[in-house]
Order: structure tokens, then sequence, then C-alpha cells
């Protein structure tokens, strides 16, 4: 990878990379107090606006987006002078800002532990901070598929889900998080690890969130009807 580690936290804070630079960027954690405390303070920013009253997205909103994003080159940073990289890291600051207004504007839920397959040490970690917030509520739903708990920590501006009660599932399915508001589900990421949970900025008031068994890699709807519905607002 030839980018320049310092110049990611935003994309790694909105789990905006892949599986590879992920795992790089985790490595470079470890040594680089800077940046940790860089991407402490975008996702605690992403909290407080998903937690901002949902509005619906215009259907094309994703597409002019995505096809935006693939008209920005992106330059190779200079990091000779401290200022420069100062300039950067504000820089993907606003990158970060924007991707989660698209997020908050798009359903109130920003999942940003549960879609890294390959870090799910870091989710287990998260889970167990909401869990074990001084604030923190938690509600125990018994189902079908075994029990799911959630928490949820008004000063962390988050929720987590413990899976590790349900029963796994077979190889060609997997359970599926959506967050419903008015009536209209968006997917909110698929489970990949029962043990590991899931943790989540906190929803809008008005949405719930859900689980749902899908076809492995996810669906864009639900296919099958949820067997928990949550209000984390009620937890």
């Amino acid at each position: 990878m030839s980018t320049d580690l310092h110049t990611l936290s935003g994309a790694y804070a909105i789990d905006a990379l892949s599986e590879e630079e992920a795992r790089e960027f985790d490595r470079h954690l470890q040594e680089c107090p800077a940046c940790r405390e860089e991407v402490r303070e975008l996702r605690a920013a992403a909290a407080k606006m998903g937690a901002a009253e949902a509005l619906p997205a215009p259907p094309a909103l994703k597409a002019r987006v995505l096809a935006a994003a693939d008209q920005l080159p992106q330059l190779p940073p200079k990091v000779s002078r401290l200022e420069t990289v100062r300039k950067r890291r504000w820089s993907a600051r606003l990158v970060a800002a924007a991707a989660v207004v698209v997020l908050a504007i798009g359903g109130g839920v920003a999942v940003l532990e549960s879609q890294r397959g390959e870090n799910q040490g870091g989710v287990a970690a998260t889970v167990t901070q909401v869990f074990q917030a001084g604030d923190a509520h938690t509600k125990t739903v018994r189902t079908d598929h075994g029990s799911v708990t959630v928490a949820t920590s008004p000063s962390m501006g988050r929720m987590a889900v413990r899976t590790d009660g349900l029963r796994a599932l077979s190889g060609r399915h997997v359970y599926q998080l959506w967050a419903i508001h008015g009536g209209t589900p968006t997917s909110a990421g698929v489970v990949r690890n029962l043990k590991a949970g899931a943790a989540m900025a906190m929803p809008s008031r008005g949405t719930t969130v859900a689980i749902t068994v899908e076809p492995e890699g996810g669906s864009e709807q639900p296919t099958t009807a949820p067997f928990v519905t949550v209000d984390p607002r009620s937890v």
C-alpha cells in the first residue's frame, strides 16, 4: 500500500477501507496515538450525526455520490512538512463527515463496526464497551433462533447487539440487521461473527432495528420476516 497511513483515519472510522487496508491500519493504530485519537473523535462525531433525525434520501443520491467519488483523483500524499500532513488529515475529516451525512440521511443508522469481517476483535471490544458503559440499558429478547441482547449508551451515542445466543446458521444463510424508519427497511449490515456481535451509531428517533435470516452475503431488501424487532429508544 503506497498511501500514507495517517491519511486513512477518516475512511477507517466509517469502515470505508478494504479488508487489506483495514488490517494494515489496525497495525498502524497500535503505534500511532495521534491516529487512535483521531479515529475516536471521528467515530464520536459519526455517532452524534447518526442520531440525528433521518430524512428520506432522493432515489438517485447514492448513485450520484458514488459517481462523483470515482471522478475524484487520489493524489499521492506529501509528508515532508507537518502543515501538509495536517491539511490532509482535515481533508480526511471532511470526507468522513460527508460520508456520515449520506448514511444518516439514508436511514438513521450508520453501522461502523459490524461490516468489516477481518476486524472482529475490534467489533467485540466495542460491543463490550457499550454494554459496560455507566449509563448502559440492556434488553434481552428470546426468539425461535435463540436470544438477542441489545444495549444502548446515550453517553456513547451507540447501541450494540450481542448475538452469541443465536443459533448458528448454515453456510448459505446469514443474520442481517435492518434499520426500519417510516416502514422502509435499510440494511445495517450482516452479522459476520455471532461471538463478536455488532455495534452501531444510535439510530434516529422513530427507527427500529430488526434482524432477519438472509441468503449468504446479505440482501438489499428483507426476504424473510424479522424474527426480532427492537426500538432502541425503549431499551
